[in-house]
């Protein structure tokens, strides 16, 4: 990890998206099958964020998790940043301003975000289990549907990008079916 720690703060890094259009996850602009993964539910910020095809995305984030500042001008929409963790791939950083990814995504972290004390000092495994389509207003989405798994100890997982030999050591902790 760098001093000044800019090369792991998104830019370069990679990154996970939900295409409600294709209904399917990629990474880094190559779809994958997403089974299972573990969130970082300390990394995660809420803002307001402006998101266009091949621009990198610009970001307003809020000083206190989901107490929303003033809604800058432009296109900007509500939205989130977390990083994951993948067995095969290791961290990536996933945020979206979509209607149904935030859906999906605000659904799943109600429930890890009220299990967090209790769970104090681990990290929780959740699995995709597909997603529904959903009428918002006049368009159509895919909201992606979670299960949180099992919460593991999150001095398993390296958390700053470690390259994927590194984060062999990490599995025994996590492996069970996909993880």
């Amino acid at each position: 990890m760098s001093v000044l720690g800019l090369s792991n703060s998104g830019g370069g890094g990679k990154y996970i998206r939900f295409m409600p259009s294709m209904n399917a996850w990629v990474v880094n602009k190559e779809e994958i099958e997403l089974k299972q993964f573990v969130v970082d539910h300390e990394s995660v910020k809420s803002g307001w964020g402006l998101m266009a095809e091949g621009q990198a995305p610009q970001w307003i984030w809020d000083e206190r998790l989901g107490v929303s500042g003033k809604r800058p001008d432009g296109e900007y929409r509500r939205g989130f940043s977390i990083k994951l963790y993948l067995k095969d791939i290791g961290v990536v950083e996933w945020s979206s301003t979509g209607t149904g990814p935030v859906m999906g995504f605000e659904s799943v972290f109600e429930e890890i975000w009220n299990a967090k004390d209790k769970q104090a000092g681990k990290v929780p495994v959740v699995k995709y289990a597909g997603s529904e389509a959903i009428k918002v207003g006049k368009g159509n989405t895919r909201k992606p549907k979670f299960e949180v798994v099992k919460w593991v100890d999150r001095s398993s997982i390296e958390w700053d990008e470690a390259p994927a030999e590194a984060q062999a050591a990490a599995q025994d902790d996590i492996e069970s079916d996909d993880f």
